[in-house]
């Protein structure tokens, strides 16, 4: 039984040893889009033991975009970026950085919610509304945004659907009332709503 412990022992050191020398990277790839890309990116991660945590993957007008955090071991990371480099020969355009913080400790204090913005399109929207939320100590934490053809009155419909983190002194009231004051002059609707 002794021996058992011993071995178990052994085997837990060997394990937290592993696990201690992860690094979690960021990935950005893009390129045109074509049927595969994703699955070409996900065998290399996976190819090489990495654990792909999070990403967003997109097509924007006919362009493949992407984003993910991957962990990889130490003593894959090396061939793991040798071999996205291959994936140039796919079209794609592939950088990395090593990722800072981890994920719970990287978000500020506050409590999350969702701005949906829609209005007639033009120059200046996504500049006025985050300016507001900049000087209001408010932190983007993804924000989506699409054209779409006004279907009775004519021109293009700009929509947002932005997820923020309000800081704890500031209510979501308080944000509405911000982003009333100039939702007139920008010609547009604000709409708030807990996350």
């Amino acid at each position: 039984m002794d021996g058992d412990a011993v071995e178990l022992s052994l085997y837990a050191r060997l394990w937290l040893s592993k696990l201690m020398n992860k690094k979690v990277i960021l990935i950005t790839v893009s390129g045109l889009d074509k049927r595969g890309l994703v699955s070409a990116l996900s065998k290399v991660v996976a190819e090489h033991s990495g654990n792909w945590l999070e990403g967003r993957m997109a097509n924007l007008a006919g362009n493949f975009i992407g984003i993910l955090r991957v962990e990889i071991g130490e003593d894959h990371q090396k061939d793991l970026l040798a071999s996205l480099e291959t994936l140039n020969d796919a079209g794609l355009t592939v950088s990395w950085q090593p990722a800072i913080g981890d994920n719970e400790n990287a978000l500020p204090e506050g409590r999350d919610v969702v701005l949906d913005i829609m209005g007639q399109d033009h120059v200046g929207i996504v500049r006025d509304i985050t300016q507001v939320l900049t000087q209001n100590g408010i932190s983007v934490q993804s924000l989506d945004t699409t054209l779409e053809e006004a279907s009775m009155a004519g021109g293009m419909v700009f929509h947002a659907k932005v997820h923020l983190r309000l800081p704890n002194h500031l209510s979501r009231d308080d944000l509405h009332e911000k982003l009333e004051s100039i939702s007139d002059s920008l010609h547009v609707e604000v709409e708030l709503a807990d996350a």
